[in-house]
């Protein structure tokens, strides 16, 4: 028996979901949290909610399938990869004084 997913990660140009702003923005608010429970990840969220994560995209798709109930409807969560952001380093020259 061959399975069909209910996770839909793209969808037709100028159809944007009505879950995909919300999730992005859940995720930038909750970045600090998701790297202290998850590290360095690949997370898929679906109404602000962590459905799937792994070390690479496939293996957080691949999580998320395993997750989703099994009465799920078709789904289109969003992806994101969060990591450590290196701080940014500002260098201001040396001015020289001319005579």
């Amino acid at each position: 028996m061959m399975t069909t997913s209910h996770i839909h990660m793209t969808h037709k140009y100028g159809e944007t979901p009505a879950n995909v702003f919300s999730d992005f923005d859940w995720i930038r608010l909750h970045e600090h949290e998701l790297l202290e429970q998850y590290g360095e990840c690949s997370v898929i969220v679906y109404q602000e909610h962590v459905l799937g994560v792994g070390g690479t995209y496939e293996d957080a798709l691949e999580n998320a399938e395993h997750n989703l109930p099994l009465d799920t409807e078709d789904i289109t969560p969003v992806h994101r990869r969060i990591f450590h952001r290196q701080p940014f380093l500002r260098v201001h020259p040396k001015t020289t004084e001319s005579s």
